[in-house]
């Protein structure tokens, strides 16, 4: 048997028994497809509907404007925008303002799961929920935000959009 269909065959065992797993015993969960590796997370959800994830190693640590060191995996960013000179992380829970710049979280972001409709915007494809002429539209439970876009980088944008669609 080729060892690429008994890899997605464990992997299909071992996820089908983490879902039984929590099944059994009454735990609000969701399950992503990793956007690091070919794992999958999971989602730990509290009686309030608050989430936790957990991931592979594929986090990346973020310095802040103020120094603090915190640990951020890439689907739990919704879009970066810049402010004020600095670059935003909108995650799924908050915000993180840090100095780095643009190009920065470009470089360090997969080029498949996120793409840039603007040049003071890097957007998740995951959470994107509409696109216009003028906006992005981002959904993420029950928060919406609307990050510009521009003329030049919307076809691009679209395309990108298009293809992770297709994957």
């Amino acid at each position: 048997m080729d060892s690429v269909v008994c890899d997605e065959i464990v992997k299909d065992e071992a996820k089908a028994k983490m879902i039984e797993f929590m099944e059994d015993n009454n735990i609000k969960y969701n399950l992503l497809e990793c956007c690091g590796c070919e794992k999958f997370c999971i989602s730990l959800c509290n009686e309030d509907s608050t989430c936790k994830k957990y991931c592979c190693n594929s986090a990346i640590i973020v310095q802040t404007c103020n120094k603090d060191v915190r640990k951020v995996y890439p689907h739990e960013i919704l879009y970066i925008a810049i402010e004020n000179r600095k670059s935003v992380l909108y995650l799924t829970h908050g915000r993180i303002e840090t100095n780095h710049r643009l190009e920065h979280w470009k470089e360090m972001l997969d080029i498949k799961t996120f793409a840039q409709p603007h040049h003071s915007f890097i957007v998740n494809l995951n959470y994107v929920d509409e696109i216009t002429k003028e906006f992005v539209k981002i959904k993420f439970d029950k928060q919406k935000y609307s990050v510009y876009t521009s003329s030049r980088k919307i076809g691009a944008f679209k395309k990108a959009f298009l293809k992770f669609c297709e994957q």
